[in-house]
């Protein structure tokens, strides 16, 4: 009999979860910036409506595991699996560090191509550099990596590979992870990587914690 590689409770309509959390996600930020007043973050990152937004999002994400005890049992078997994690980290660490240079470089070749000297990621259209320091945005990095994770190394690749098989998978979600963050290059080598540690360990909480890792560095 063939081993099923996949996970049996990720990947039952995997798929269209992942895509609606994705479509939820983009129609909610759209909505904010269209219709908020930026008053209301005096010229700065909105970290603590960007917050109310993850936070809604996680317990869409919260609702469905808790509803499913074939997959409350497979994250309480995951908690204590962390194999190689010492190597794989520092794998991690030099692929951030190689990703957050090709998303720079993107912003600075299109901000030369377009004759623009606002790079958007970084510093808004009235020239505010975004903080940084603001402990609402380290929250923000941490829970949204965990959200991330459970939708592209969740959802999404197993439901993608009990339809195409893992390599295939593998690339598609890769490759649109990269489209989805802006950085192609960089970001699909990084979601790469991360779909290549959650498979060798069955473990959804490795590329979680990798990614929370990255995102407390790189705040």
């Amino acid at each position: 009999l063939m081993t099923i590689q996949y996970s049996k409770t990720f990947s039952k309509r995997g798929i269209l979860i992942g895509v609606c959390l994705l479509t939820a996600e983009y129609i909610a930020y759209t909505l904010f910036y269209l219709y908020a007043n930026p008053d209301l973050w005096e010229n700065q990152m909105p970290h603590k409506y960007i917050l109310y937004i993850t936070l809604t999002m996680g317990t869409v994400v919260a609702f469905i595991v808790v509803n499913k005890e074939d997959m409350q049992k497979e994250l309480a078997d995951s908690i204590n699996n962390f194999s190689d994690f010492t190597t794989n980290i520092l794998l991690g660490l030099g692929l951030s560090v190689f990703c957050t240079g090709t998303f720079i470089l993107h912003y600075i070749i299109k901000a030369r191509l377009f004759n623009s000297a606002v790079i958007s990621a970084f510093i808004d259209n009235n020239l505010y550099v975004y903080s940084a320091s603001s402990w609402l945005n380290a929250i923000n990095h941490i829970l949204y990596s965990i959200l991330v994770t459970f939708i592209f190394q969740g959802f999404l690749l197993n439901g993608l590979t009990k339809e195409i098989g893992f390599k295939k998978s593998n690339v598609v979600t890769s490759l649109f992870y990269g489209f989805w963050f802006g950085d192609i290059l960089g970001g699909t080598i990084y979601n790469l990587f991360l779909n290549q540690i959650y498979w060798k360990t069955k473990n959804i909480f490795y590329p979680g914690l990798v990614t929370v890792i990255m995102s407390i560095v790189f705040i």
